[in-house]
């Protein structure tokens, strides 16, 4: 595309990749006019000229990162009044998985405990399959694990990073980001070739929040990270939930400290549920286990997914196997494993009880 038939979002582009501009300098820079305008006043006073749009712009296209404003129709409504809204979004994936659903926010340490990984890729699960988009950062521990319940569970996923979208972090991620982007949609106020810096972090985690209908921390330090999305979503009057742990683990003392402050008791996703009801979205609430007398037979259950489900499904086995052995035995992460295992339970295809699982 030629320099003259620029679009506004290449501008925009063009500003956010400025050294100095950081989230809240380009809101004010973009407050004063179009992206067009502002850059030309700035071409004016610091150099720069529209081939360097232009090279920025391809690099963004080419990599499939596509570039979200507000006032257009991808533009996620659930922004339209935040008070620290971006003011543009980088995004990978389809930006109608931002619109489509109900959302809640599974947040935690980057090292659970195998109870909390567990239980992070649970929620995922189960929240997906009843039609409600998990929103994440993406990073190590219960953030990794709720997205690998999640993909492809039902409702499409949905990340929020704090840096460019052309550089996975964590680079163990990597595939998990693709699956992500796949199947829903990773947003970030970073351009590409934006590193990960650490300052970026809690700024991302406001956005985390911003996003979401309901945030629950799974497991944290008392005052870990999570505690920037905590307070962000207070300040928006988002409802807040925990997940109780035992008073000897130092990974529940964040959420064990929120339940005293008020948050709400998270011990299924139908808790969870119950607070996107009352919040007016439209959710499927949990009922009796039971099909009612009269229904119709049920179909035959599919067999698992290729990947990892393919493979937990091809160890399992009538004998209860637990965590370790099944690790050792698939190759796969923690997080990975527990995310295939509740995928297969709701496909009916493996059973679990106290950390041990076996093929249904």
């Amino acid at each position: 595309m030629t320099p003259e038939h620029l679009p506004e979002e290449a501008y925009a582009v063009a500003l956010a990749s400025a050294p100095s501009v950081g989230p809240a300098s380009l809101r004010g820079l973009l407050a004063a006019g179009s992206p067009s305008e502002v850059w030309a006043r700035r071409r004016g006073a610091e150099g720069g000229s529209d081939r360097d749009v232009a090279r920025l712009w391809a690099r963004h296209t080419e990599r499939g990162i596509q570039v979200l404003m507000p006032g257009r129709a991808s533009w996620p409504a659930r922004l339209a009044d935040d008070p620290q809204a971006p003011a543009i979004l980088f995004c990978l994936g389809d930006p109608a998985a931002l619109r489509r659903a109900p959302t809640v926010a599974i947040v935690g340490t980057r090292a659970p405990t195998r109870y909390g990984i567990g239980v992070a890729a649970q929620l995922g699960a189960d929240l997906s399959s009843a039609g409600v988009s998990v929103v994440s950062g993406l990073a190590l521990g219960i953030d990794g694990a709720s997205h690998e319940g999640a993909c492809g569970a039902g409702a499409p996923p949905v990340g929020v990073v704090a840096g460019g979208l052309d550089d996975p972090y964590p680079r163990r991620h990597a595939r998990l980001w693709e699956r992500v982007a796949e199947c829903g949609a990773i947003v970030s106020e970073s351009p590409a070739g934006v590193p990960t810096e650490k300052w970026r972090f809690p700024v991302r985690n406001r956005l985390l929040a911003a996003m979401s209908d309901v945030v629950v921390v799974v497991e944290s330090r008392h005052h870990g990270g999570s505690r920037h999305t905590v307070d962000a979503a207070a300040a928006r009057g988002i409802p807040v939930g925990a997940v109780p742990g035992s008073i000897r683990s130092a990974t529940s003392e964040g959420p064990n400290a929120l339940l005293a402050d008020g948050a709400f008791p998270v011990c299924s996703a139908g808790d969870v549920l119950v607070a996107l009801a009352l919040e007016g979205a439209t959710v499927l609430l949990p009922g009796p286990a039971s099909a009612p007398t009269g229904s119709p037979p049920r179909r035959p259950r599919p067999g698992p997914a290729p990947g990892p489900d393919e493979r937990v499904h091809a160890v399992l086995s009538p004998d209860p196997a637990s965590l370790d052995e099944l690790a050792r035995a698939t190759g796969l992460d923690l997080s990975t494993l527990c995310g295939a295992l509740e995928r297969l339970s709701h496909a009916g295809l493996a059973v679990g009880a106290g950390g041990w699982w076996e093929r249904a």
